[in-house]
């Protein structure tokens, strides 16, 4: 079953790259960045003026993080089994649907700590960078590295998860 999926999700991964093309202009990826740091900071601010939250809410909100959370360890199981592997497709593509999933996050969490917006911020940036490596190697059949880039990228997956509400 977890093969169909994978293969099922490569197949996607393919066809939204034949439809789209490869990756996005520089311009579209600098405007999103900037979207995203401007919508969490007023995040940050919102957060700082009203801390009252009740319990259901708490609940809610980490209920709906920890389902974002599970899409995104779908997603980078599934692009580490392809470059394990050897037969990953272009990287780029799930690369961006983690980084826009994380962005869902702070709304999602709803009163993240200053400290903790401020991580998501930075390592999500770390992300955008190394999925352009690992696209740039995986381009150049560059397996080592790519392998590498990916235990990386991974690892600030896990240093995001661990400032998210639990």
């Amino acid at each position: 079953m977890r093969s169909l999926l994978s293969i099922l999700i490569v197949i996607c991964f393919a066809f939204n790259f034949f439809i789209s093309g490869c990756g996005k202009k520089e311009d579209e990826v600098k405007t999103e960045q900037k979207e995203f740091i401007n919508k969490t900071e007023t995040q940050i601010q919102n957060n700082t003026q009203s801390q009252s939250n009740t319990q259901t809410q708490n609940n809610n909100s980490t209920s709906e993080t920890f389902k974002i959370w599970n899409q995104v360890e779908k997603i980078n199981e599934s692009m580490g089994k392809g470059i394990n592997s050897g037969k990953s497709g272009h990287l780029e593509e799930p690369v961006a649907e983690i980084i826009s999933l994380i962005k869902k996050i702070p709304a999602a969490a709803g009163n993240l700590e200053p400290a903790s917006l401020q991580t998501i911020i930075s390592k999500t940036n770390e992300l955008r960078k190394s999925g352009d490596l690992l696209d740039k190697y995986q381009h150049a059949n560059q397996t080592s590295e790519l392998k590498e880039e990916h235990s990386k990228f991974t690892t600030t997956l896990n240093e995001i998860k661990n400032v998210l509400p639990k």
